[in-house]
Parts: C-alpha cells; structure tokens; sequence
C-alpha cells in the first residue's frame, strides 16, 4: 500500500525539477540572445598566430604580439566605451578561443564555423586597454597569440 506522504513528497520534488528546468531553458535562451541593434559588428578570425578584425566600413586588422615590449602592431580591436558590440568569431587554421578575461568574454573561433557573441564595452576612460588572448592551444606560438580592445 503506499503511503499518502510518499506520494506528497514524491510529486513535491517532481515539481520542483520541472520548475528549475523551465526556469534554465528560459534563462539560457535569453543569456544566448542576440542584441536587436548593436552599435557595431565586428567579424573576428584567428589565424596562426595573430587575431585579424574586420569592421564594418570593410577594413581589416592584423594584430600582432610582441612579447618583449608588450605592444600589438597592425591594429588592435578598437571599441567606444559604452558600446553594445557583436563579434562574429571564426577560425582560419586551427581552434583557437577568443578570450577578453576581464570582460568575461569567451568564443571559440573553430575554422568553417561562425560563433556570434555580443558584449557590452565598459565605460571607461578613452585609451583603457583590455587583453584579448587565445586560450586554446593552437600551435607553437600559442602564447604570442595576443591584442588588445582599446576604447576610442
């Protein structure tokens, strides 16, 4: 025979997973959601071993790391503080993952696929520089894999 508190407990729980399941699949989707009008795209590829940016108005970067001054030459990725900015990430070569760490921002750039991500750039002083790194290893020179966002 079973027993009334049995059952209670038993649909309680049942409950409460079917709650915090509709509550996840709602966040995720809204977390996933793509702003309606970004202020700007800009398309994102990694290459061995340099993040290439192409903006809107067709002109595109290379950035390149030196290790010993801590500098990027070629272009950077230059944003405006305040700016809700898509990033459309790809590879050319190899996995790599394009990593803001002090923005929280992580993609993956894997060749043949095009990831989407966008973020809010920082208000914060004209010249504020964040790291960007590839934090999948993707070769020999993994670690010279670097730039910058610099707000303009």
């Amino acid at each position: 025979m079973v027993n009334r508190l049995e059952v209670m407990w038993t649909l309680v729980v049942v409950g409460l997973i079917a709650g915090v399941g509709a509550y996840s699949t709602v966040l995720v989707y809204q977390l996933d959601a793509l702003p309606a009008h970004p202020n700007e795209y800009v398309d994102v590829t990694g290459h061995q071993w340099y993040w290439e940016f192409c903006y809107s108005n067709n002109t595109c970067f290379n950035s390149t790391y030196d290790a010993t001054t801590n500098t990027v030459s070629g272009g950077a990725f230059w944003a405006q503080p305040g700016a809700v900015v898509q990033i459309n990430v790809t590879g050319a070569d190899v996995i790599h993952s394009f990593n803001i760490p002090q923005l929280g921002v992580r993609i993956d750039a894997i060749p043949g696929r095009v990831n989407q991500f966008a973020f809010t750039v920082p208000s914060a002083p004209v010249g504020t520089e964040y790291l960007i790194q590839c934090t999948e290893f993707c070769g020999t020179f993994h670690g010279t894999m670097r730039s910058f966002l610099v707000l303009v």
